[in-house]
């Protein structure tokens, strides 16, 4: 079978070579009248809309190169320089070309006369001889061009005209239309056999086929049927833990709830004894300060009257210490109400539901006396440089924060301040670690403190900024820095705020990197940043903003932030924390 399609191939390939280059001489049908006659016409044509190469690609030598364009085309007589008729001896000799810079010849030379013009799809050359020798010669037309990939492509044809010879031939043959018969009815049967042995193998491969599919059905089948039993087998084992399951969880959720209702009920009667102590001791101290004031008044009575002032003065101080202290003393009541009241109302949710949506741990009632933590909507009992702001120690972490009670209704702690160049940030590793500063000014307040924070509650982030006398901020979901092993690496949630911050800007510039210092280099860059910007800073390649940078100016070195649309520099910056 496939000799036959190779026979077809090789017969498609003889039909489509009698297309492309074109050869002829006409010995006869030329001739003109007076002392010189014309004894042929050779005539040599190239079309590329119509022909096709004979030559074949070298890469691929079972292909036809097509012909794009010509470049150019010659005629060369073959000239023997001996007797003998060796192949050596002879040689060939050019009698005329046009190429693409001289597309057009006409003249008349060695009786010859030439005819020939170029363009890049289409070549012809017409020789008129006058000469016998030149009418029993044998010629080469020569045509040079481009494929359609740009590669070379040279093609030629050879005539061979013997003395006697009269007609017209093609490429040295003559044209005889038996032939063409003989292979057109020769390649009739090499199709009608092709195609009979084409049926028969498409027939053995339709019933392997038919008996592929049918096994295949019998295979689907009996592995559906084993995937059916396991189906049922799994939802048996399901079921049976689905009721387990829910039996266990049933009786846990009775116990949680009468540990709820147990804890309710200790949590209101430590609370109401708490109410009454307070206000005993409330109402003790009022009764003391009231007879102290009296006797101080009946002893002033007795003195000058700036001994008298000087006393007066004290009272009111007193007096004013104490109703700072009660005005604490009610807000942190309030506090507490609020906290009962929660727990109550996520109690009785509970309880209505039946489902728990909800764990509230209290370890023991020593919670409830705590010193004041910063949290939302505390109010401002001592004064302070800044208003609105308040010093507490933390719990946590032992050491002086400073919290910010009004923004967005308080509860910020604040872990970097930056207002005038009084503190350097030009740090190393152990002070952005340890914190530098102090929270009556500028500061750091330590990434070991940063990250203790972090670490244990989820916080989101709030950066406050000054520029151009106009207050604008940038706020961030979420907020954590690593370990010092990671390097106290940042991590950060989405962006907000009336800072303007296009993706890849700003501080979201910085999530996920380590922080970097001028003698400890984490950044992504080749260079160390922390170094050349000079500061301590989540640097990457190298910053987007750069809020821990030298103050006052306004360069590259300098407190800037990128909005996207360019840098803005702040005169103030105060970074702050607050757990959600």
């Amino acid at each position: 079978m496939e000799r036959g399609f190779y026979s077809i191939a090789v017969l498609c390939l003889l039909v489509y070579s009698c297309q492309g280059l074109d050869l002829t001489i006409n010995r006869e049908s030329h001739t003109k009248s007076g002392p010189l006659k014309i004894c042929g016409v050779l005539t040599c044509e190239e079309d590329t809309n119509t022909s096709i190469s004979d030559t074949t690609d070298k890469a691929h030598p079972d292909s036809i190169v097509v012909l794009k364009n010509i470049s150019s085309m010659s005629v060369f007589k073959r000239v023997f320089s001996g007797t003998s008729g060796n192949a050596k001896d002879r040689r060939d000799v050019l009698v005329g070309s046009v190429t693409s810079t001289t597309p057009t010849q006409h003249r008349v030379a060695n009786s010859r006369k030439i005819d020939a013009d170029l363009d890049t799809e289409k070549a012809t050359m017409r020789i008129e001889f006058l000469k016998q020798d030149d009418c029993t010669a044998e010629f080469t037309c020569q045509v040079r061009g481009l494929d359609p990939q740009g590669g070379e492509v040279v093609r030629s044809s050879s005539l061979v005209q013997q003395s006697g010879q009269t007609g017209d031939y093609v490429g040295g043959r003559s044209w005889m239309p038996a032939i063409s018969l003989q292979l057109l009815s020769s390649l009739q049967q090499l199709i009608t056999q092709s195609v009979n042995g084409l049926h028969r193998s498409m027939d053995d491969k339709f019933r392997g086929l038919h008996n592929d599919i049918n096994e295949m059905e019998k295979d689907f089948t009996d592995r559906t049927g084993s995937l059916e039993y396991k189906i049922e087998n799994m939802q048996k084992e399901f079921n049976s833990r689905t009721d387990a399951f829910e039996n266990r969880n049933e009786d846990k959720i009775n116990n949680n709830l009468n540990k709820l209702m147990q804890l309710d009920f200790k949590v209101s009667t430590e609370l109401a004894q708490f109410r009454t102590e307070a206000k005993a001791d409330i109402m003790d101290s009022l009764d003391t300060i009231r007879q102290r004031m009296r006797a101080e008044q009946r002893e002033a009575l007795g003195n000058i009257s700036e001994s008298f002032q000087r006393s007066l003065n004290n009272a009111s101080y007193l007096l004013h210490s104490m109703e700072s202290d009660f005005d604490f003393l009610r807000s942190y009541d309030r506090n507490n109400r609020d906290i009962l009241k929660n727990q109550t109302d996520m109690i009785r949710e509970m309880l209505t539901s039946g489902e728990v949506r909800g764990m509230c741990v209290v370890n023991d009632t020593s919670d409830l006396n705590k010193a004041p933590t910063c949290r939302r909507y505390m109010d401002v009992y001592r004064s302070t440089p800044y208003p609105h702001y308040i010093k507490l120690t933390d719990g946590v972490l032992n050491m002086e924060i400073l919290c910010d009670t009004k923004t967005d209704g308080g509860g910020w702690i604040v872990i970097q301040r930056r207002t005038g160049r009084d503190v350097d940030f030009f740090r190393d590793w152990a002070d952005y670690k340890n914190g530098f500063g102090d929270t009556s000014g500028d500061f750091w307040l330590g990434n070991d403190a940063i990250h203790n924070l972090t670490v244990r509650n989820r916080y989101e982030l709030r950066i406050d900024m000054r520029v151009k006398n106009q207050d604008v901020f940038a706020h961030y979901t979420s907020f954590k820095i690593e370990a010092e092993s990671d390097n106290y690496r940042l991590r950060l949630g989405s962006h907000s705020g009336t800072v303007r911050e296009r993706p890849g800007s700003g501080l979201s510039y910085h999530n996920n990197q380590q922080f970097s210092t001028r003698d400890r280099d984490n950044d992504a860059s080749s260079r160390n940043c922390a170094l050349k910007y000079r500061g301590g800073w989540w640097y990457k390649s190298c910053y987007n903003s750069n809020l821990n940078g030298v103050w006052g100016l306004q360069g590259e070195t300098s407190v800037r932030w990128d909005t996207g649309s360019g840098y803005v520099y702040p005169n103030f910056v105060e970074m702050k924390i607050r757990k959600l």
